[in-house]
């Protein structure tokens, strides 16, 4: 993109230039700008930047690394959707990691997508619903461990409470 710095103004061309070589994605030791997303054909900047802080809050350390190591149900998170789902498999690209298809690879890598399925993945969005069911699920049986064990303590409080004060009213009869 050519700029006229007469036209618009040369703080304005800083700004837009700056904005062209910044960092948008970043995944540990691996940073992307809008230029090597674009050659790609990924324009989604704001799910990048969102992928990056998913992803740095998960200590991730590269590319590489997410791609061997990391499974697609370790990022049924908020604020990470398929959009930034796809921003990661653009970057994979960018990268050269993976192959023809990184984000398919990378799903079959860890899913099992030949003949030996350790979990059946339809989409993204399946999985990060299955996640949080789980997740609601748990929260719920702990819920009712807690309701049980509070229950049972008070049942045992006042039978407790009830012999105290049986004791009490025997004593003051034998006065």
């Amino acid at each position: 993109m050519k700029l006229a710095p007469g036209i618009l103004g040369q703080h304005a061309v800083t700004q837009l230039q700056r904005t062209a070589d910044e960092v948008i994605l970043e995944v540990g030791s691996d940073k992307l700008g809008r230029r090597e997303l674009a050659a790609v054909g990924c324009y989604n900047f704001m799910a990048a930047r969102n992928l990056s802080a998913v992803l740095k809050s998960l200590q991730v350390t590269s590319l590489k690394f997410l791609f061997e190591h990391i499974p697609p149900s370790s990022l049924a998170l908020p604020h990470m959707g398929v959009i930034s789902l796809a921003v990661l498999g653009a970057a994979f690209e960018a990268r050269k990691i993976g192959g023809a298809n990184p984000l398919e690879s990378w799903v079959k890598a860890h899913l099992g997508g030949n003949g030996s399925a350790k979990q059946a993945m339809v989409t993204f969005h399946t999985l990060k619903a299955r996640e949080l069911a789980e997740a609601r699920n748990e929260k719920q049986a702990t819920k009712q461990r807690k309701q049980g064990r509070r229950n049972q303590a008070h049942t045992l409080r006042l039978a407790r409470f009830g012999e105290r004060q049986a004791g009490v009213q025997v004593r003051e009869a034998t006065r």
